[in-house]
């Protein structure tokens, strides 16, 4: 198979120019209010920084022989397998 190019065939395109902003429009930033973001920062301070049910869960999981089950340890046998062997 034989490629033929031809330049003259390729429309020439030039440097592209950047939209410019119109005068009057207003920016994402313009007028911004913190006071959103003061609302958010007081919920964050109400909140627990531990959950006690996820604790609990986690405890739950340790003390259990079958977690995690045989299959997943497998799976997760043959991907490290296959990281070692492409390296």
């Amino acid at each position: 198979m034989e490629i033929e190019f031809n330049p003259s065939r390729v429309p020439a395109t030039g440097p592209s120019q950047p939209a410019s902003r119109q005068d009057g429009a207003a920016s994402a930033t313009d007028g911004i209010s913190f006071q959103d973001t003061q609302a958010v920062q007081d919920q964050l301070k109400g909140l627990q920084a531990v959950r006690p049910e996820k604790v609990e869960l986690g405890k739950t999981l340790v003390s259990d022989s079958q977690y995690p089950p045989d299959d997943v340890l497998d799976r997760i046998a043959v991907l490290l397998a296959i990281r070692v062997k492409n390296q």
